[in-house]
């Protein structure tokens, strides 16, 4: 019996879409971004903040536990991860906030930049995708700083993400055979 249940609770989750939350936090003055990744939105995944250092990005996920990333892997991260076209962005969300207590009439101009080249985005972004974003900016006289906050909502299927790594296992596996045959012809 707890063979079966736990059978159909992996078929489920090959079958049916799996939506995974995540949110990002950044305070220009601090030089840290703060994440939270969930699952349907009440399962914490991972939570941590980003900092910067001398040759990259530290991702600290623990007080005591970090993941060094150098600044050239995350430029070729997008390479890497190939099984994108498993994934779906179905809500975007975000406020910038700005600090104009040192010079409110550049702030007001920025602000008012910066939301009409949200607009516009976000115009693009629904013609092409259908996608609603939404977007606030902010502006806050009585402190200085620039604050960005986000969040989005993915929606992704195991079967297609297992089928997309499947896929670039194979490509890879005979990419290594090719490789092997012409080193045997030389």
């Amino acid at each position: 019996m707890n063979a079966f249940i736990v059978l159909m609770i992996v078929i489920a989750a090959f079958l049916f879409p799996i939506f995974m939350n995540v949110y990002a936090y950044m305070d220009w003055g601090e030089g840290k971004i703060g994440f939270a990744i969930y699952l349907y939105g009440a399962i914490k995944i991972l939570s941590g903040y980003a900092a910067p250092y001398k040759g990259g990005v530290a991702f600290h996920v623990t007080r005591k536990t970090a993941f060094l990333v150098p600044y050239g892997e995350i430029l070729n991260a997008r390479k890497k991860f190939e099984i994108t076209a498993g994934f779906s962005i179905c809500r975007y969300r975000h406020v910038i906030e700005i600090g104009g207590n040192e010079n409110a009439a550049a702030a007001l101009g920025c602000g008012m930049a910066l939301r009409k080249l949200t607009d516009i985005i976000f115009g693009v972004i629904y013609r092409k995708r259908g996608l609603r974003p939404e977007g606030d900016v902010l502006i806050d006289f009585t402190r200085g700083g620039f604050r960005f906050a986000t969040s989005a909502a993915v929606v992704f299927n195991l079967m297609i993400v297992a089928f997309a790594g499947i896929k670039i296992i194979l490509e890879k596996i005979l990419e290594n055979e090719h490789k092997r045959k012409r080193q045997k012809s030389q």
